[in-house]
């Protein structure tokens, strides 16, 4: 048996395989899918939570109204102002959104709690529907219709 003749030829030139990242990458696309908004929507409500809701338009006409507010002047003192909220409900139907608040105010007085309702249209401004001041003293004061609300217990001895 013979063998070739030796080649002068230099042996064929193949490039390495690199090695892929696949698993890798596939991995943190599916967490980024689920872990992106958990974390965006706890970013929000950080910054919300934090200050943003100084900016929110239903709570800047809150807070006009409890400055201008001769009730909440009386119930709280003067200089009373939002210090946080305790919840917001926000409903939005396609030309209509309402939301609700209930709002810790603080003034010279002590502590009071504000329960506000709006509405408003896709571009136009909030409007109240009602606002509900429980005072320092427990007293409750409607401040759209400028009236002291009765307790129950003041309305079962009226009776």
């Amino acid at each position: 048996m013979t063998m070739p003749a030796p080649s002068s030829a230099p042996p064929p030139y193949y490039q390495p395989q690199r090695r892929g990242n696949g698993c890798l990458w596939g991995c943190l696309i599916v967490a980024a899918i689920f872990l992106l908004p958990p974390l965006l929507a706890g970013g929000y409500g950080a910054w919300f939570f934090l200050g943003g809701y100084k900016r929110e338009p239903v709570l800047r006409l809150a807070g006009e109204l409890v400055r201008h507010d001769g009730m909440a002047r009386q119930a709280l003192g003067d200089g009373a102002a939002i210090a946080g909220f305790d919840s917001n409900n926000f409903s939005w139907v396609t030309g209509m959104a309402t939301s609700s608040y209930d709002v810790i105010l603080e003034g010279p007085k002590g502590e009071g709690h504000l329960a506000v309702t709006a509405h408003h249209t896709t571009f136009g401004a909030p409007q109240l529907d009602s606002a509900i001041l429980t005072g320092p003293d427990g007293r409750r004061y409607d401040l759209l219709k400028h009236q002291v609300i009765p307790s129950p217990g003041e309305i079962d001895r009226s009776i």
